[in-house]
Order: structure tokens, then sequence, then C-alpha cells
């Protein structure tokens, strides 16, 4: 995966699923899981935070004042090495 960085930060004050937070080191992107729970899955190395029953709880239990939302691009290329 690449990561490019075009730097135009939006405030937060919400989650949506699909979302791509860009904090001081690291990039994430909200998730629901199989069993409506939701989390903060970590681009860099691939972890996740969360575990919460609703975008609001997760919001608030994990949210950083250095978070910004960022446009992020999936590009699908030939098949992995």
């Amino acid at each position: 995966m690449e990561i490019i960085d075009k730097s135009s930060h939006a405030l937060l004050t919400e989650y949506s699923v699909g979302d791509v937070i860009r904090m001081d080191n690291s990039v994430c992107i909200i998730a629901r899981t199989p069993d409506d729970t939701y989390l903060k899955v970590y681009l860099n190395d691939g972890s996740a935070t969360g575990g919460y029953g609703s975008l609001k709880n997760l919001y608030y239990e994990t949210h950083v004042s250095c978070e910004r939302k960022v446009k992020a691009d999936v590009v699908i290329e030939g098949e992995a090495k």
C-alpha cells in the first residue's frame, strides 16, 4: 500500500465508516466489524483500537485533538509479489 499525503486536513467532530484519519505519525481508517462494532485500523502496522458498539462511543473514547480527516485513494494494480 502506498499512502500519499496531500495535506488537506479537515477538523474532526465525528467518525464515519471509511474515514481516513491522520495523527502525528500514523494513519488509520474507521471500520465496522461483522459483529457491528467499530474500530480504528492503523494502516502503518495493521493494529486496531476499539471494539465499541457505536461510532459515537469510538469517537468519544479514542479521539485525540491532533487527528485530522484526510482524503485517501486506494489504487489497485497487478498481482502482489
